[in-house]
């Protein structure tokens, strides 16, 4: 119902990223170029309004929109692991058909949808080891609504406006 689009041809890239901090910074560029990409999806696009739709969302209610399209991945995404020592990095119409990925993938979804129907978005980076400024072991959004960013982190139980307590966060724009 939400994936109306026909399945696309698996794309794989296989490709080294570096350790470290600098592998960090490689993965969230990945990142927003497929964020950048799903928003300019036909598909990822019509499955936000059609969530928009199902949500009973009014028009310009960009509020709204945000808070659906949040709803609907935490509701209808399912959090999976990548493979043991393997970064996997789905598409966002990939992610419409399998229905499941980690935080990144979760992101590269939510993202791509929020960007299609004209939300800003950037990326959140965090860490939970003050003596390791530079380790980065999460990821989530945040979307611009009037002139404040609002973090979503569609992998916990938590609700809009709900980040991760970390002593280490790094913001990474999309731009």
């Amino acid at each position: 119902m939400y994936a109306p689009c026909q399945r696309s041809p698996l794309k794989i890239y296989r490709g080294h990223i570096p350790k470290g901090y600098a592998g960090t910074l490689v993965t969230a560029r990945y990142i927003a170029d497929l964020i950048k990409d799903g928003a300019k999806d036909f598909c990822v696009r019509q499955t936000a309004i059609n969530i928009f739709r199902l949500y009973g969302v009014h028009p310009k209610n960009y509020f709204g929109e945000m808070a659906a399209l949040f709803a609907w991945i935490k509701n209808n995404i399912r959090y999976t692991r990548d493979i043991f020592k393997v970064e996997l990095l789905h598409t966002a119409r990939r992610m419409l058909q399998w229905r499941a990925g980690d935080c990144d993938d979760m992101t590269i979804l939510l993202g791509a949808m929020l960007e299609a129907t004209g939300h800003p978005v950037r990326l959140a980076l965090v860490g939970r080891n003050p003596k390791r400024k530079k380790l980065f072991s999460h990821i989530y959004l945040e979307t611009l609504y009037k002139d404040c960013w609002i973090p979503l982190d569609p992998t916990m139980n938590k609700p809009v406006g709900w980040a991760p307590k970390a002593p280490n966060k790094k913001i990474v724009s999309l731009r």
